[in-house]
């Protein structure tokens, strides 16, 4: 049996290792082998089974909480099975799991109190208890205050041990378990005893007494019995010996019947010391000798080393001299193997501490080198960082400076632009017309009315282009220089464009140019009534300019998309209810354009002026002024042009939801 013991345990271990370096369904499978190991070595109660729905942390809780209780049933390696228990509740912590938490470490806390390092279990326990508060699980405080009683009883801290199960015994009172509640009163009497509180203690064992006479019939004999030795012992100390005797031989009947050997030979030994304190030698002599007898039976030890004393002491008081001797040595040699065994676990425990402790500052020293190489770390992209942004701002400073290049240029060719205008297009139709009124002074005689008035229509033609030259440059520059303000309001487009209208329709005509105009009867849009005029008129006198004679121009303002159409059948009226916007197109069938003329069109560097069909000359800011205009408004100016065949500017406005009528 112990061969196959040995065997699982080998088993577990290598289970254990094998289960740290699988993955996937292998990592599931070797879980749930270590549970079926465990569970048949006895060391639970509990068979897990896991599976892929398994948290990996909840599987690695099990693992660890089974390998713990293997360690301290099978290789009796306290220090290995607090190891792993404290790893199941950090694990159990992570998930959330407070009961998970409470059971490791109340294991835990075992396992540190069977090393003798109290105050570790105590710790542990105080833990339990604050999670058993969580929890509100007042039956699990009770357990863990008798138990903390327990530890500080061992330790020598009666006076706290005391408080501790009075505090457990008032939790489990309203209970209504009486056995439980039995075994608290007892602990509490055996407490106040050691305390000399000898009265209480009574108090409370009989209290116990008639708590364990509600207990169930097959356990209760057993119960009473026990509590019936604690009360000998009580009285024993209280130096009422005959009340003690009568406990003692009603424990020692129901142990003799029952087969419990242990507690028979502690009612044995109590029974003993009680007859030698009563000089009844030869009872004492006999009753110890049975108890040594069981003692050695079932290898009591510590029971065994003190029978051995008193039978020592006995046989002193009767004169037998050998027989004294031989129970002397016995105690003596018993109490030196139990003292050595003593230094021996405190010793090992010593070590176990010295290990842990060790194992602690290697810990943080890893800690601390992690620490510093977190710093270097931080440093380095610290340093990083900082060498990436300085980069990042040296891009941004020559992309600023490459803008403001490109601005210079601009501005410098609107420079060259304007001083070209001035040297050229003013200076010219100027110097034109000083001469025409030279040669119409000089010749003011000599002409007729009919040539005179011929040659003033086409001098005030001359000063008419130069006014308007005027106009579009002043209208740039004020654009240019932003002091053209922009005002939007709500205005009818179709009354805006009457005047504009009438003056292309008089320029057409003159040209013999034909002027078709489509348009809704009224057209309510957000925009600046000036600058909307301004570019119509604009893109309409460069239609007339470049279309010759016998051509076609058309203004055509439109609804755009997202309109409902309709049919007024009373007056047969054509009525579009709009919510999108309108369309402004301007088509002539003039000279055209190519599409590098077309790219050319809204750079100054590159702009050069045309002259129209009939030799109209232009600035070529007309196109410009246009374009930014409708860029205040938001909008873009669309160009379709061939050469030859004509050109086709269109744009688009806002308006308001509104129904226009179409005749």
């Amino acid at each position: 049996m112990i061969v196959s013991v040995y065997c699982f345990g080998q088993n577990v271990d290598s289970l254990y290792y094998l289960y740290l370096d699988a993955k996937g369904g292998r990592r599931i499978a070797l879980v749930n082998e270590i549970a079926q190991t465990a569970y048949t070595l006895e060391c639970t109660d509990t068979l897990y089974n896991v599976n892929y729905n398994t948290k990996p942390e909840l599987a690695a809780a099990i693992v660890n909480e089974l390998v713990a209780s293997y360690a301290e049933y099978i290789l009796n390696d306290l220090a290995k099975a607090v190891k792993f228990a404290l790893n199941a509740a950090q694990l159990y912590e992570q998930l959330g799991d407070i009961s998970g938490m409470d059971i490791s470490y109340s294991n835990a806390a075992t396992y540190y109190f069977r090393m003798g390092d109290h105050e570790k279990a105590i710790d542990l326990m105080l833990k339990c208890y604050e999670l058993e508060s969580q929890m509100n699980d007042t039956e699990a405080m009770g357990t863990t205050l008798n138990n903390l009683g327990v530890v500080y009883s061992t330790w020598g801290k009666s006076d706290v041990a005391v408080e501790c199960f009075r505090r457990a015994v008032e939790i489990e009172r309203p209970m209504n378990r009486p056995m439980q509640y039995a075994g608290r009163l007892s602990q509490l009497a055996k407490e106040n005893a050691i305390l000399g509180n000898y009265d209480e203690a009574l108090r409370l064992i009989k209290e116990a007494l008639a708590c364990a006479e509600k207990i169930e019939r097959n356990e209760r004999e057993e119960r009473i019995a026990v509590h019936q030795r604690i009360m000998g012992n009580i009285y024993d100390k209280m130096d009422s010996l005959p009340q003690a005797q009568k406990c003692y031989q009603h424990a020692i009947s129901v142990f003799e019947k029952n087969n419990r050997q242990q507690q028979l030979a502690e009612s044995l030994l109590g029974l003993g010391h009680l007859q030698l304190r009563q000089n009844h030698f030869t009872e004492a002599i006999k009753t110890l000798k049975y108890c040594i007898d069981i003692c050695e039976k079932n290898r009591l030890r510590r029971t065994l080393r003190d029978a051995s004393r008193f039978l020592y002491e006995a046989y002193k008081q009767t004169g037998h001299s050998a027989q004294a001797l031989s129970y002397f040595e016995q105690y003596n040699n018993l109490n030196d193997s139990i003292f050595k065994e003593t230094t021996q676990k405190q010793i090992s425990e010593f070590q176990v501490k010295y290990e842990t402790v060790e194992k602690q500052f290697q810990i943080e020293r890893q800690q601390a080198e992690i620490e510093k190489h977190k710093i270097r770390q931080f440093i380095y992209s610290g340093g990083l960082f900082m060498a990436g942004l300085l980069i990042m701002l040296l891009i941004y400073v020559i992309i600023l400076r490459t803008r403001r290049n490109r601005l210079l240029a601009e501005t410098n060719a609107t420079k060259d632009k304007f001083f070209s205008i001035i040297s050229h297009d003013l200076k010219n139709p100027a110097i034109s017309q000083r001469d025409a009124l030279q040669l119409l002074l000089d010749n003011s005689g000599q002409w007729d009315t009919a040539s005179v008035t011929e040659y003033y229509r086409k001098l005030l033609k001359s000063a008419n282009d130069q006014v308007d030259l005027l106009f579009t440059l002043l209208g740039w520059a004020q654009i240019q220089t932003r002091r053209m303000p922009y005002l939007p309001v709500q205005f009818d487009l179709t009354v805006a464009l009457q005047p504009c209208i009438r003056l292309i329709k008089n320029m057409a005509e003159a040209k013999d140019i034909t002027f078709n105009v489509r348009m809704p009867e009224a057209a309510i849009v957000t925009g600046d009534y000036n600058m909307i005029s301004t570019v119509v008129r604009n893109l309409l006198t460069n239609a007339v300019k470049f279309t010759a004679k016998s051509g076609t121009i058309t203004l055509d303002i439109s609804v755009m998309t997202c309109c409902r159409d309709a049919i007024n059948r009373t007056d047969a009226t054509h009525r579009v209810s709009v919510s999108a916007g309108f369309s402004i197109s301007i088509t002539d069938t003039g000279t055209g354009m190519s599409s590098e003329q077309i790219q050319n069109l809204f750079r100054l560097d590159r702009q050069h002026s045309r002259k129209g069909t009939a030799g109209e000359q232009g600035s070529g800011l007309g196109l410009i002024v246009c374009k930014e205009l409708l860029q205040k408004h938001g909008s873009q100016l669309y160009i379709e042009s061939e050469e030859g065949k004509g050109s086709r500017f269109c744009f688009e406005l806002k308006i308001l939801q509104n129904e226009y009528k179409y005749s």
